[in-house]
């Protein structure tokens, strides 16, 4: 794809685009714009979702997506590749276009072998290949599973009336030794740094002045609305958390209507 043309599609939509801004929260506007990846090339066979409307549509081969939203309507963007997103349609209104950020799947080790070119090659090799060893498996060390968390460091285990029985030393020196709550607290930091990661990219200001077009001292009011509030995680779903900002931001905007916030509260005082 030239840039001629992205340039072309970006300046039709900069001249047609409708501002949402001017429509009243009845007025249905036939909302365009486009989907970005990182390095802002466009991505194409995206879902975008209008979740008040239940509507969507799917990005072409440009990126485009057209959708007939509402003023105060919240876009979810869909693609296996990336993360899911929350937009304000009044955000997509002002910019125009939408940014996504790729989405990491950890992938189990992969081993690749040569067995020839023929199906006579790879059964030949098959049946004689012997069973591939790790070095500490030649040697008879004991195998380790990465995903096995160990006895100290599980919350679970070391509170359980079964350690208290068995070895009541290790039940009372991992559940009071200031050391060991610390080593527990660094390795479950440690084994949780992507999920802590991609959790604080949610719900940071930016991100949420996307899902809600506030900014300002309106912005740090909702985000602390929000975490005072929040019940999803770093160990929920993308999905999960986004939909429960979605629930918070329409409790949010009905408070505010009815002056029940305690930024209305002390500006009447």
């Amino acid at each position: 794809m030239s840039h001629r043309t992205v340039l072309l599609a970006l300046a039709a939509l900069l001249l047609f685009q409708p501002l949402l801004k001017a429509q009243t929260s009845d007025t249905v506007v036939h909302l365009t714009g486009i989907i970005y990846d990182e390095l802002f090339i466009p991505v194409p066979a995206t879902h975008v979702i209008n979740i008040n409307s239940h509507q969507g549509d799917v990005t072409d081969t440009l990126g485009i997506f057209r959708l007939p939203v509402h003023a105060s309507d919240t876009l979810l963007i869909l693609n296996i590749a990336f993360r899911d997103t929350l937009v304000a349609a009044e955000s997509v209104s002002r910019k125009g276009y939408i940014t996504l950020k790729k989405k990491l799947y950890p992938l189990l080790e992969a081993r690749v072998f040569v067995w020839g070119s023929s199906y006579d090659d790879f059964k030949e090799a098959f049946i004689e290949m012997p069973n591939q060893q790790t070095m500490g498996e030649s040697m008879g060390l004991p195998q380790q599973d990465p995903e096995k968390v160990p006895l100290e460091m599980d919350e679970k285990a070391i509170k359980s009336p079964a350690l208290l029985i068995t070895s009541p030393v290790s039940f009372f020196y991992y559940n009071f030794n200031k050391h060991a709550k610390s080593a527990r607290k660094v390795y479950w930091l440690e084994k949780n740094r992507e999920k802590h990661k991609i959790f604080d990219g949610i719900i940071n200001g930016d991100n949420l002045s996307d899902i809600t077009s506030l900014s300002g001292p309106k912005l740090v009011e909702f985000q602390a609305f929000l975490l005072e509030r929040m019940v999803c995680d770093f160990n929920c779903t993308e999905l999960a958390i986004y939909k429960e900002i979605h629930g918070l931001w329409n409790v949010f905007q009905e408070l505010d209507e009815r002056g029940m916030l305690n930024s209305n509260k002390k500006r009447e005082e």
